[in-house]
């Protein structure tokens, strides 16, 4: 049995994601924007600096990510283009200022696959999938850039937090 497959770190790890998310948008254009505008550091410095403008420092809010992290460690919020070194690994993203959000807290949704064979192409859903919620309830960005458990649904994060609720079961 074979758990990896050539060339599917592309697929899993950020950078990857990225630089592939990216490359579609070029080749299919508008249509496929359905993800925040990302930058891919240090190659997209330049691009990420033009989207700032002549200012280093303003209104638009960005995510910060280390390329190799996980857990969200070292995951941060910034307006300030001196707050991100050019030279590191980072994925940069716009930050989007409405998300939708559960009962008034930011969460994400995860739908597992299983992909059994690439050619032919089998893939299988696993019906239930997981969400992952803050635990501070989602307040419009103004002083609350470092509050991380405000903005990631990272279980390592939240877990710690008091108002955490462990699942009991499914439901």
């Amino acid at each position: 049995k074979i758990n990896h497959y050539p060339g599917m770190l592309e697929l899993v790890r950020k950078a990857g994601t990225a630089r592939n998310l990216n490359k579609m948008l070029k080749a299919v254009g508008k249509d496929y924007k359905f993800f925040p505008q990302t930058f891919m550091l240090p190659a997209d410095y330049t691009a990420l600096k033009q989207e700032f403008g002549h200012r280093n420092h303003g209104n638009k809010t960005f995510i910060v990510k280390p390329s190799k992290g996980c857990q969200g460690t070292g995951i941060r919020l910034t307006r300030c283009l001196d707050e991100i070194a050019p030279n590191e690994p980072y994925i940069v993203q716009r930050y989007m200022h409405k998300p939708h959000l559960l009962n008034g807290y930011k969460y994400d949704l995860r739908i597992y696959v299983l992909l059994s064979s690439v050619q032919p192409l089998r893939i299988f859903l696993f019906r239930e999938g997981l969400v992952r919620v803050c635990t501070q309830r989602y307040v419009p960005l103004e002083k609350n850039m470092g509050d991380v458990r405000m903005h990631l649904t990272n279980y390592s994060i939240n877990k710690d937090s008091e108002d955490f609720v462990q699942p009991e079961d499914e439901n």
